[in-house]
């Protein structure tokens, strides 16, 4: 029986292709690469714009050292906006200070007044107090009039007293939430310009990715949108190989099944591995076709005695049953 799998001929090494050869069990050859377990995938990070421009990438294929710079996007807008923060929240604070002391002096005049308020409400009640044997009659009534006069007054004061307290905290309020909101932006610019240049997280060669629209290598002086792959940075170790299966052939593989690898490099060994994953989700691989593929990783039964390098290109049959 003959199994055809469904990838597009036309594409490169890395597209993978399934043939079957007729021999006393079905098999099921794929190619795939050489990839590490141990990889740094480096994607364009959020910007305030909705595009960012990469700068600078490390030369494609170079074997970078972990902490070695591998891209730098364009920040300048972030920096530009960084520094107006900066300058405003040092404006701000400023104000604060300048506030502090203008409402602390609104508040001791009111409390002044307070207090003034409360003697000439006791100077009053003193003098309205008098027996109204020893005073006029008119007198008494000025006396009695004047009290409730400063009674008045004083109320008036304990409200303007404490409109100045509500007032001072308001103000401040309003201030501070002003400093705050500075600040937070000055935190997210800081925390943007940070992934403007990105450092190898491993010693590993550096891979480009491909334009999702142009199908073509991204390069310095592109403009890019957030979340976009743009490279990767692979430790030459903890190799493993990845493959994706259309969806017609993956039916008969599961996890834990045999596979036999040759590397294009070294063709004339052999190595055995099994396949470690299998995903449950498809993925689209628009150049090879309208099919869906999912991705798989073949894990090596032990190390290969040959020097591997992330990309190398891998032969697998997978030996299927009789009845698949």
């Amino acid at each position: 029986m003959k199994i055809v799998h469904r990838h597009n001929l036309t594409v490169v090494s890395l597209v993978l292709l399934t043939v079957i050869f007729p021999l006393n069990a079905k098999e099921l050859m794929l190619t795939g690469q050489i990839s590490s377990s141990a990889k740094q995938i480096v994607s364009a990070p959020q910007a305030s714009r909705w595009q960012i421009q990469i700068q600078w990438m490390e030369e494609e294929g170079k074997v970078v050292q972990a902490g070695d710079p591998v891209v730098v996007f364009d920040g300048a807008n972030e920096q530009s906006q960084l520094e107006q923060n900066k300058e405003s929240l040092e404006r701000l604070l400023l104000e604060l200070e300048e506030l502090k002391l203008t409402q602390e002096l609104l508040v001791s005049d009111a409390q002044g007044r307070l207090t003034l308020a409360k003697l000439e409400v006791e100077k009053a009640r003193i003098e309205a107090s008098v027996p109204e044997s020893q005073v006029s009659a008119y007198d008494k009534g000025q006396y009695d009039l004047a009290l409730q006069r400063a009674l008045l007054e004083q109320v008036k004061a304990e409200e303007a007293f404490n409109s100045a307290k509500k007032e001072r905290v308001s103000q401040l309020q309003k201030k501070e939430i002003d400093i705050l909101k500075t600040q937070e932006d000055i935190d997210y610019l800081t925390m943007l310009l940070g992934k403007m240049n990105v450092s190898a997280q491993f010693t590993g060669p550096v891979t480009y990715a491909m334009h999702p629209w142009s199908d073509e290598k991204l390069a310095a002086g592109m403009n890019v949108q957030a979340s976009w792959k743009i490279l990767d940075v692979q430790a030459i170790e903890s190799f493993q190989v990845e493959t994706w299966i259309h969806e017609v052939d993956a039916v008969a593989l599961q996890e834990g099944m045999h596979a036999n690898l040759t590397l294009d490099a070294h063709p004339k060994k052999a190595f055995v591995g099994h396949i470690k994953t299998l995903s449950t989700q498809t993925e689209s691989r628009d150049l090879w076709s309208n099919s869906a593929y999912y991705p798989a990783v073949i894990e090596f039964a032990s190390a290969p005695d040959v020097k591997l390098l992330p990309g190398m290109s891998v032969r697998i049959i997978m030996e299927l049953d009789n009845d698949s």
